[in-house]
């Protein structure tokens, strides 16, 4: 996945159907163009055999609240 496609997701996410928490937490990943935000937005967490698992935090790529 491009970068412009890991942004542009990551972008949608700061729409006010997200908490103030989560839109807070994007921003500052947008404003550093850091690792985590890629990390976070490069693809879906997918259900496993075992369920859901990964890393609790904001994202596609995470176990949201």
């Amino acid at each position: 996945m491009s970068y412009y496609d890991i942004k542009s997701k990551a972008e949608a996410w700061l729409k006010p159907s997200f908490d103030e928490e989560t839109r807070k937490e994007i921003k500052e990943m947008l404003e550093k163009d850091s690792e985590e935000l890629k990390e976070s937005f490069y693809k879906d967490l997918e259900f496993g055999t075992g369920g859901m698992r990964g890393i609790m935090g904001v994202g596609t790529n995470r176990i949201n609240k």
